[in-house]
């Protein structure tokens, strides 16, 4: 069970955060509340936690602050910033602190909850798998490089993220984690254990898979979101990821559901 912690200055947003998401249906619970930057650090001090989840404009000692805190005393808990902001070079600090992942919390009704759990319980994995754990999976992961080179791909993975609807750039990513294109092009094979383009590929898969279940639009509009141009060669990849064509999937999940 992953425990959680959920801090913001506001007791509606914390409780409306603790109400709205499923989070048995992921393994997790939230195991405390706290207001601010002190009484979040008092309860990590007495009581395990796994993930937090973290406004990043409290009163006094912010967001910011906290994260720098937590990433030194308690460097095994995961973080996913809460924002009222959109700016992505504002969320980029955060990230680039130790955060895994962040929420827009005036964008929460408009974006499916499921989705969000089930895309930070992903981003938790590939964090486990950049920093070379053995979890059963990735146990034979082979990782010798220095601790900047690690967080420079997490910082590209968190650049996929974020832009997983928009074209994305090898270029730009080489950037993010602070690298030659030849250099991290290497170190994103060996590390992540997929090329690239094999990865970015995959995620935009995910994302497909829960637009499909979630967004009644047509396929090309799915395929648009997600910055292909051409549908068949959208559908091309997603039978090749999935088994099934858009509409095939999307025709499934109903049945389930």
């Amino acid at each position: 069970m992953i425990r959680i912690l959920v801090v913001d200055d506001e007791k509606i947003v914390r409780k409306g955060i603790v109400a709205i998401f499923p989070w048995s249906s992921f393994n997790m619970k939230v195991v405390g509340e706290a207001e601010n930057y002190s009484k979040a650090l008092e309860f990590m001090e007495n009581n395990a936690v796994d993930l937090l989840f973290a406004d990043l404009t409290m009163p006094g000692k912010s967001g910011f602050d906290l994260i720098k805190e937590v990433r030194s005393r308690f460097p095994s808990i995961w973080i996913v910033v809460l924002t009222c902001h959109q700016d992505f070079s504002y969320i980029q600090e955060a990230l680039r602190l130790g955060a895994i992942d962040y929420i827009v919390k005036t964008q929460l009704e408009l974006e499916p909850v499921e989705g969000i759990l089930k895309r930070i319980a992903i981003r938790m994995k590939d964090d486990k798998k950049v920093q070379g754990f053995s979890d059963g999976k990735t146990s034979s992961l082979n990782n010798n490089y220095p601790e900047e080179i690690n967080e420079g791909i997490m910082n590209a993975l968190s650049y996929i993220e974020c832009n997983i609807t928009n074209r994305i750039s090898q270029d730009e990513a080489a950037k993010y984690a602070n690298m030659s294109k030849g250099y991290f092009s290497r170190c994103f094979k060996d590390i992540v254990g997929k090329l690239f383009v094999e990865y970015v590929q995959e995620a935009k898969m995910r994302k497909a898979m829960e637009l499909l279940q979630h967004e009644n639009r047509p396929v090309y509009w799915i395929a648009e979101q997600l910055g292909f141009l051409d549908e068949k060669y959208f559908s091309r990849l997603f039978k090749g990821f999935t088994g099934l064509l858009p509409s095939e999937y999307r025709k499934q999940r109903e049945k389930k559901d």
